[in-house]
């Protein structure tokens, strides 16, 4: 019998495992995510050759204080989420009207909040190129709380057939094809890696950047938060934005009612209206 097949997860286990994604990650899961929850997490019982979901229970407590990587694994398992180029379209348009009304030497700071495998800090980088030049004095942040996920971000290597959204044109000036074994992949030019700096960021008790941004993208990641965590999230980051400027939640995240100081100017998209 194939081994994948052997585990079934139960309520308390899974009671015990959603607890503590939700204590290390603040995320929040219903019952309806317990099948992803031990599809994610079956092969880490086989690779660790345990019988139970409640034995790796057991051994993700034991390395909260040994710290020998299954916690960060058993984080990158569960919050690791599908993205793609220029997804909502909307809000690099808004980005790219942005961009076209500064002055080309205005130094502008971008914080891609959520940024995933990296293609949201990219597709905000071209943007950024576009309209401002590769050689102008503009920054992203890219920050995940998989540590597996911003690897890949960092390589900035993508599939040709995983590179939706990304127009033809973006592709010949931003990206370069691989060769031999690399002939089915894209890859990031340097000149817009280098302006991007990925770093672990855990949303809700990671230390904040001492930076002011212009504008932070925080999509698709609000919704797997409790209502007082999103509160505490949404504070945190705005407290990071510069007065007058911007915030990108998902288009179907609403920011009402959560944070007083950020006004709705757009569907999906907020101003900073006063000091924090």
């Amino acid at each position: 019998m194939n081994r994948l097949t052997e585990f079934q997860l139960s309520q308390d286990e899974f009671d015990k495992l959603r607890k503590l994604i939700h204590k290390k990650a603040g995320i929040s899961m219903s019952d309806a995510k317990r099948s992803l929850v031990a599809g994610r997490l079956r092969k880490r019982l086989v690779a660790l050759n345990l019988s139970s979901y409640e034995e790796y229970f057991q051994a993700l407590k034991k390395d909260e204080t040994s710290g020998n990587g299954e916690m960060q694994r058993f984080i990158d398992l569960l919050t690791t989420n599908e993205t793609w180029f220029f997804r909502e379209e909307r809000h690099f348009e808004y980005l790219s009207e942005f961009l076209s009304e500064q002055p080309k030497a205005k130094s502008i700071n971008i914080w891609s909040a959520a940024s995933s495998s990296g293609e949201e800090a990219y597709s905000i980088a071209m943007t950024l190129a576009e309209e401002m030049g590769v050689t102008s004095p503009w920054n992203i942040l890219g920050t995940d709380i998989s540590s597996q996920i911003l690897s890949k971000a960092k390589k900035g290597i993508y599939m040709k057939s995983k590179v939706k959204g990304l127009s033809n044109p973006m592709k010949r000036k931003y990206m370069m094809n691989g060769v031999r074994e690399y002939e089915d992949y894209l890859a990031v030019v340097p000149e817009l890696k280098k302006k991007i700096k990925f770093l672990p960021f855990n949303l809700i008790t990671s230390p904040l950047p001492t930076v002011k941004f212009d504008i932070i993208f925080c999509r698709n990641v609000l919704i797997y938060f409790n209502q007082q965590h999103k509160k505490e999230v949404i504070q945190r980051l705005a407290s990071c934005l510069k007065v007058g400027g911007y915030f990108f939640p998902g288009h179907s995240e609403s920011l009402h009612g959560l944070y007083d100081e950020l006004k709705s100017v757009a569907p999906s998209i907020y101003q900073k209206t006063r000091a924090s």
